[in-house]
């Protein structure tokens, strides 16, 4: 069996068309955990609405979405345990396609597949991934962090599924981080598993979604993996350790680009200052394409770039 874990937040506008996905699987051996964390919102309500059994609705008090993820999985009674943001939605054959990535692969710690994402403006897309096979294609990645370091990330909170014990031996999702907390989680894991992977687009991101944390940016905001993965011990794969530097690399940028987009202009500077940015590959992220021509016009007007490479 699959547990289903939704974390549900101020998502009544969502929350009935992530069920219904659900609802609408292939693969039927399913149980939906979700996890109300403090809604102020009908969402609960609407939840309550869906006379499904395989559906358990938890309330709690508001503690963030790790919280309410962590507590999804020590409720799981399957072994695998899929997430499901609830203002994202499932194809119909997502569960089937993990179910079997779990049983061609049964020794890798995540199993995933590719998503479509819906931007702002209603259009869709699919991401950008660098180092996965052209569909159709599964398999074991070669390397989790190049492909998330150079490309979109393969792996995102509602096209996942891990299984149980996994946790057990990783530890939970991070508690008081407001974002990042779940690319912390899959790098977390995938230091010491395979990472399965099908380019079946079996996952819909909804970037236009209300209430989104990611759509707000505070100081204090820095991705935990940058902790995560310097603080690892990863030298036993020289290859694993380079790539992994090349991640931290593109986050550390990244949140850099953040804080100058934000007016956070010695923020950005002092984040790239206190990660000793030249012990990186970070130049090809400066200047790539993701860093975009605003931002590096800003950053020339603010001279946070005087001295850097020096």
């Amino acid at each position: 069996m699959i547990s289903v874990i939704i974390p549900l937040y101020n998502k009544e506008l969502h929350i009935g068309r992530a069920l219904k996905s659900v609802l609408n699987q292939t693969f039927a051996n399913y149980e939906i955990i979700v996890v109300d964390d403090g809604s102020t919102d009908q969402g609960a309500s609407l939840v309550r609405n869906f006379k499904d059994p395989r559906i358990q609705l938890i309330s709690q008090i508001n503690m963030g979405v790790s919280a309410a993820r962590n507590r999804g999985i020590e409720t799981a009674s399957g072994k695998l345990i899929a997430f499901l943001d609830a203002d994202d939605e499932w194809c119909p054959l997502f569960l089937e396609t993990v179910q079997n990535l779990h049983e061609q692969h049964p020794d890798a710690g995540m199993y995933a597949t590719s998503y479509h994402i819906v931007a702002p403006n209603g259009k869709t897309r699919s991401p950008r991934f660098h180092g996965i096979p052209c569909p159709p294609w599964e398999g074991i990645l070669n390397s989790y962090f190049r492909s998330a370091a150079l490309g979109e990330p393969p792996v995102s909170a509602s096209s996942v599924c891990i299984p149980s014990e996994v946790f057990t031996k990783v530890g939970k999702f991070l508690i008081g981080k407001r974002m990042g907390e779940d690319l912390e989680m899959w790098g977390r894991i995938a230091m010491r598993y395979n990472v399965a992977f099908s380019t079946r687009c079996q996952a819909i991101y909804y970037q236009n979604a209300t209430n989104r944390a990611c759509s707000q940016f505070y100081e204090n905001d820095i991705h935990p993996f940058i902790t995560t993965g310097l603080a690892s011990d990863y030298n036993r794969d020289l290859h694993m350790r380079n790539d992994i530097f090349l991640y931290i690399s593109k986050l550390i940028v990244e949140n850099a680009r953040q804080y100058v987009l934000a007016g956070k202009y010695a923020t950005g500077r002092n984040l790239l200052k206190y990660y000793k940015v030249t012990s990186f590959p970070c130049r090809r992220f400066l200047w790539g394409s993701r860093f975009n021509l605003i931002t590096k016009r800003i950053w020339e007007i603010k001279q946070l770039m005087v001295n850097l490479f020096c």
